[in-house]
C-alpha cells in the first residue's frame, strides 16, 4: 500500500513515462502500422497479378488480330473442314500426294499449339518443281485443300540463277498451318497445353 501512495523519484517518473511510450508505440505497431502495411502489401500483389493478367489479355488479343490479319491476307481463303485432333496422317497423306510429281521435297512439322478446341499445325515445306507453273499448283492445292490449310510465306527461286522461274526448275520453300478441332479428338501425349489457362 506504501508503494502506491509512494511519490516517484524524477527519475522513476522519466522510466515510466519511456515505459508508457514504449508500449503505445508498440501498440500502434502492432494494432495500427502492421496492418496497413500488410494491406498495401497486399494491394501490390493484387496490382501485380492484375498486370500480368492484362499483358497475357493483350497477348491473345495481338495473336487474334495476327490471325485475322493472316486470314485476310489468305483472301479469306480458309476453306474445307476441321478434322478433329490427331489428324496428322491424313495431312501427311494429303501433302505426300500433292506433293508426288514434285522433286526433293521435304515437311516438316515445326510448332503445334492449342487455344481451347483450336489446333494449330505448323508446318515448313521445301520442294522442286518442274516449273513456276508446277509451283502455283501445289500451292493452290495446299489453299483449296479439303482440311483446312492456311499458307503463309513462300520464296520461289530458280535453281539456276541465270534463268527465270518461268523457264525452269524452281525450288520452293513455304510455310502453312493445318488446323484441326479438339472436339471429336482424342488427347494423347502430344496435345499442348491450352494457351489460354496462361
Amino acid at each position: 500500500m506504501n508503494i502506491l501512495n509512494k511519490d516517484f523519484t524524477k527519475n522513476e517518473k522519466t522510466l515510466l513515462v519511456i515505459l508508457v511510450l514504449v508500449i503505445v508505440g508498440a501498440l500502434y505497431y502492432l494494432f495500427v502500422f502492421t496492418p496497413i502495411e500488410n494491406g498495401i502489401h497486399s494491394a501490390r500483389v493484387e496490382q501485380q497479378a492484375l498486370e500480368t493478367e492484362l499483358v497475357a489479355t493483350k497477348a491473345r488479343v495481338e495473336k487474334i488480330k495476327a490471325m485475322a490479319e493472316e486470314y485476310d491476307a489468305g483472301g479469306g481463303a480458309l476453306t474445307g473442314y476441321m478434322p478433329s485432333y490427331n489428324a496428322g496422317k491424313s495431312e501427311i497423306d494429303f501433302l505426300h500426294k500433292i506433293l508426288g510429281n514434285t522433286t526433293d521435297y521435304s515437311v516438316n512439322f515445326t510448332n503445334l499449339t492449342r487455344e481451347g478446341d483450336l489446333i494449330r499445325r505448323e508446318f515448313v515445306m521445301k520442294f522442286t518443281a518442274r516449273n513456276y507453273a508446277q509451283a502455283q499448283e501445289v500451292v493452290k492445292a495446299l489453299e483449296e485443300s479439303e482440311i483446312r490449310c492456311l499458307v503463309g510465306g513462300i520464296v520461289v527461286s530458280p535453281v539456276e540463277r541465270e534463268l527465270t522461274v518461268q523457264d525452269q526448275d524452281v525450288d520452293v520453300n513455304l510455310t502453312g498451318t493445318f488446323y484441326e478441332t479438339l472436339q471429336g479428338g482424342t488427347p494423347d501425349k502430344e496435345l499442348p497445353e491450352d494457351a489460354n489457362d496462361n
